[in-house]
């Protein structure tokens, strides 16, 4: 009797093994997902070499959602917004790169480009809409001046890859 309850036991175990095995995802990085994502990242450097900002950043875009936890993509796609004079998409980038990689000063560096030409616009704009006697119009001239002689300099040409 014991060893008839142990059989209908294990083929109970084994069955609702079986319904479990259904529903079991396969291993998220397939021989096929691997593939397809070294095929998106030699588009995605391809297009970036040859300066086609487009293919570039939808390449990119597709392995910060096929491999999130990496830093490059995020790091390119910063690159490719900068590039592009959309600084503030190109912030958004590096920052993520940084969340991934804190001791990249490549990643630093860059940032603080970005940082230094959004401050220049604001200042910019400063000066169209403010009045010339003001003591902060003076100051806004004296910061895009340094900043503007700053990167004329070849500082913002060490913009690293």
């Amino acid at each position: 009797m014991r060893s008839a309850y142990n059989y209908l036991l294990l083929i109970f175990i084994i069955f609702l093994s079986a319904c479990d095995m259904q529903n079991v995802k396969p291993e998220t990085n397939s021989a096929e997902e691997i593939s397809d994502i070294a095929e998106t990242n030699q588009a995605a450097q391809i297009a970036y070499q040859n300066e086609d900002w487009k293919k570039a950043e939808i390449a990119y875009m597709k392995l910060t959602k096929k491999i999130p936890a990496e830093t490059e993509p995020w790091f390119r796609l910063g690159n490719i917004y900068a590039r592009t004079d959309r600084l503030d998409a190109a912030e958004y980038a590096y920052k993520n790169a940084l969340s991934r990689d804190t001791k990249n000063s490549k990643i630093w560096h860059n940032l603080g480009i970005v940082q230094l030409r959004q401050a220049t616009s604001t200042f910019i704009e400063m000066l169209e809409y403010t009045d010339t006697s003001d003591p902060l119009n003076v100051r806004a001239k004296n910061v895009v001046n340094s900043v503007t002689n700053l990167m004329s300099t070849g500082f913002e040409s060490t913009e690293t890859e």
